[in-house]
């Protein structure tokens, strides 16, 4: 995928994070959201890597990283349990990329380690922070972000 296209699809999960975890909202439509969103995710990947889809088959997982960065994004609005709901969130991006990579592993290709050892390192430091202020927020975003664009 083409740097251009990774930073829309970061723009994509950003975007689609807005609507999850409303107030008053139920779990069945945060779940067809959620599956919504995984359908988009994989329409995107599929139109935006069409020529190197045969070929690449590290775009195998890639809407699943996208909603695993959707509910990154998603857990800073939350109002209650916030942290450990982020960093469930990023357990979740962490089993993604490491199953992932094993997977292409097997397959003769190589493993995106940066990745994988910046989004433990993430999910570790976010466990020891006593209250995530909207400043803390912003920075949790950013690394996100550095990790989603450069790793």
């Amino acid at each position: 995928m083409t740097p251009l296209l990774n930073a829309f699809a970061c723009l994509l999960a950003l975007g689609c994070a807005l609507f999850l975890w409303r107030e008053k909202s139920s779990p069945y439509r945060n779940g067809a959201l959620l599956a919504g969103f995984l359908l988009l995710f994989g329409v995107f990947t599929y139109f935006g890597a069409a020529d190197s889809l045969v070929t690449d088959p590290s775009l195998e997982h890639y809407p699943f990283r996208m909603l695993a960065l959707c509910l990154c994004f998603s857990t800073t609005s939350l109002p209650l349990y916030r942290r450990r709901y982020l960093v469930l969130a990023q357990v979740l991006w962490l089993w993604i990329e490491l199953f992932g990579g094993i997977a292409l592993y097997y397959r003769g290709f190589d493993v995106a380690w940066t990745r994988i050892a910046a989004i433990a390192g993430l999910a570790l430091g976010s466990t020891f922070l006593s209250r995530i202020s909207r400043e803390m927020e912003f920075c949790l975003m950013v690394l996100w972000l550095a990790v989603w664009v450069f790793f």
